[in-house]
């Protein structure tokens, strides 16, 4: 976390919300489109959360938010829809910022979570198969993999 990060908080949050009001996992940047390509693609082909799941974008410096569904997202889950732009742009309209790596986290206790169980461009189909019997590990995909009905 940068010393920006420190001092002022993350510019915007994904909010994974249980239950219509209990925040469960938290994924905080300071670019919106980085929070958004990571969860685009699960609004392919109109896909939503499912019960009791819904996602949520937090401007945190004025707390407002935007509710996600597949209207804000192109059929094909590549790109987000006017719609979006129009409503992030009028509650930042300094959105288009750089952004880096993500943190994601469980609300409760603050504990980081991976987004990922293996390394950016790097799957060791071995491992795969050698594990395949365990407990995946917790990570950003696989609360999205509940989320929207996938496990």
């Amino acid at each position: 976390m940068g010393i920006f990060s420190k001092l002022l908080g993350f510019r915007w949050s994904l909010y994974v919300v249980q239950n219509g009001n209990q925040l469960a996992y938290a994924m905080h940047e300071h670019s919106v489109m980085r929070v958004l390509g990571y969860v685009m693609g699960y609004f392919a082909d109109g896909g939503k959360p499912v019960e009791p799941w819904s996602l949520h974008l937090n401007f945190n410096h004025k707390h407002q938010t935007i509710k996600l569904g597949p209207e804000h997202f192109t059929p094909d889950g590549e790109n987000i829809t006017l719609v979006l732009i129009q409503q992030i742009d009028s509650i930042d309209p300094g959105w288009k910022v750089k952004g880096a790596e993500p943190v994601f986290e469980e609300a409760a206790t603050k504990k980081r979570i991976k987004i990922s169980e293996y390394a950016p461009g790097h799957i060791d189909i071995q491992a795969m198969f050698d594990n395949i019997d365990k407990p995946r590990e917790l990570t950003f995909y696989s609360v999205m993999d509940e989320v929207f009905g996938k496990r």
